[in-house]
């Protein structure tokens, strides 16, 4: 079989991109290559591999889980699936809190809930400073610390447990977090791939899916410094609710960031009147 007989039969049965992906993984041609050998005969081992990786897209496997890794604010982050796959939605997250960071001369940062690391990575190599990780997953915590290692070439103060319980008695400048936040029902309204990422990574607790959030509002005041920022990625139907969450818990200067889609998606607050 040629190549592009191969690619054919493959965008015939997924997106363009993914089948240029599965024809990498399967041949090691780039996207270049895939044009200038597009009249090569490809070895049977190749097609079947590249078969093989249709079938797992076809019975909706993320292609990120499939490729193991995804890119993240120019960085390449491991995945599986154990992790959130990383979002260019979440970048959003990350532009905010470096911005936050520009207050403090050295800021001691937490990405709370990390998943895959993505968050604290990319905020750690942006900075070159240390960034503390911590999750209530095994397996996502050991991708996270796998995932800063990589990016960063150190070892990350990554600690496992529920929101503050490894953090009891040390406080931060930064906390910046994207948890558990959809309800229930927007949950069922995601599509088959996103079902295949981790559950807990998703549901936020409570009618409003605002469960965690308000726990990690309530309870961050007591380890930021004074004058340091709590930053949350939410929804952007939670959006008033969580600015009065952060009222409500003391937060002044509450501000609100929209994504590339141009949809609120992060809130900050900064603990104190100053």
């Amino acid at each position: 079989m040629k190549l592009k007989e191969l690619k054919a039969r493959l965008m015939a049965e997924t997106e363009a991109v993914d089948a240029r992906m599965i024809i990498h993984m399967a041949t090691g041609l780039d996207d270049v290559a895939q044009i200038v050998h597009a009249d090569d005969e490809v070895s049977a081992e190749s097609s079947r591999q590249a078969l093989s990786l249709l079938s797992l897209r076809k019975d909706g496997t993320p292609m990120a889980y499939i490729t193991g890794e995804k890119e993240f604010y120019g960085l390449p982050f491991h995945t599986d699936s154990s992790v959130l796959i990383p979002r260019p939605d979440t970048e959003t997250l990350v532009d905010a809190a470096l911005e936050c960071a520009a207050a403090f001369s050295r800021p001691r940062i937490l990405d709370l809930c990390t998943g895959s690391g993505a968050v604290g990575t990319a905020i750690s190599h942006a900075l070159s400073i240390p960034v503390a990780l911590s999750d209530i997953s095994p397996q996502a915590l050991e991708i996270a610390r796998e995932n800063y290692r990589r990016n960063t070439g150190t070892d990350a103060d990554a600690r496992l447990g529920s929101l503050f319980e490894p953090w009891e008695g040390e406080s931060f400048d930064i906390i910046a977090s994207n948890p558990p936040y959809l309800t229930e029902s927007w949950y069922e309204e995601t599509e088959r791939d996103v079902k295949r990422e981790p559950r807990i990574a998703f549901i936020g607790g409570g009618d409003d899916g605002l469960d965690i959030i308000r726990a990690i509002v309530r309870t961050s005041i007591h380890h930021l410094h004074e004058g340091g920022y709590l930053l949350i990625e939410c929804d952007y139907r939670q959006m008033d609710i969580c600015a009065n969450i952060f009222h409500h818990a003391g937060f002044s200067y509450i501000q609100i960031r929209k994504d590339l889609a141009g949809k609120e998606r992060v809130i900050y607050g900064r603990k104190g009147n100053q």
